[in-house]
């Protein structure tokens, strides 16, 4: 038998990215990485797109939620990677779930670290951990253009360098229903 402890879930489905739309976006060059995005600017996204997104990510996680609840979008905003652009290690306090939608993409270059990564690497010698299938460090899901990636929000991720492409993130807080 094999029980998987304290597993942590990612999410990925098919999305419109035409139904997201994002109004009042100011792109600056953000975080040590100098990736240009409209963080932290008065992000704006219409009811249809915002409920068209929410049922999108409520399909995916629902599931697993215990008890009623409903889903709010704490916030979004949209990054463009040019030249070689990458994000930093990096996660989204205060949400619970975060996500990304790939849409221009010629590959993701979203990178999760493994939340035990300094426990693992501290246990093994290093070049026995290099070989070490077991406990992954590190993982980085296939998704392409077109997708929407959901994640518990206190997993550190980050995203490779690469250029020309333009993703739409999140995050998402879940209020229980008494």
């Amino acid at each position: 038998m094999k029980l998987d402890l304290f597993s942590i879930p990612i999410y990925i489905s098919n999305v419109d990215v035409d139904k997201i739309k994002l109004k009042n976006q100011t792109f600056k060059k953000r975080w040590l990485s100098g990736t240009e995005a409209s963080h932290e600017s008065e992000v704006k996204i219409d009811d249809e797109s915002a409920t068209y997104l929410l049922g999108c990510v409520s399909k995916l996680i629902s599931k697993d939620i215990r008890g009623p609840h409903n889903l709010e979008l704490s916030n979004i905003w949209e990054n463009h990677y040019k030249e070689n652009d990458f994000q930093e290690i990096h996660n989204h306090p205060q949400s619970h779930f975060s996500f990304v939608i790939y849409k221009k993409i010629d590959k993701s270059n979203t990178v999760f670290i493994n939340p035990s990564v300094k426990l693992i690497t501290s246990y093994y010698e290093t070049n026995l951990c290099d070989n070490l299938s077991v406990f992954e460090e590190n993982f980085k899901p296939e998704c392409r253009q077109g997708q929407l990636l959901v994640f518990p929000s206190f997993v550190d991720h980050m995203v490779l360098k690469n250029s020309n492409s333009d993703t739409v993130s999140g995050n998402i807080n879940i209020k229980m229903v008494k």
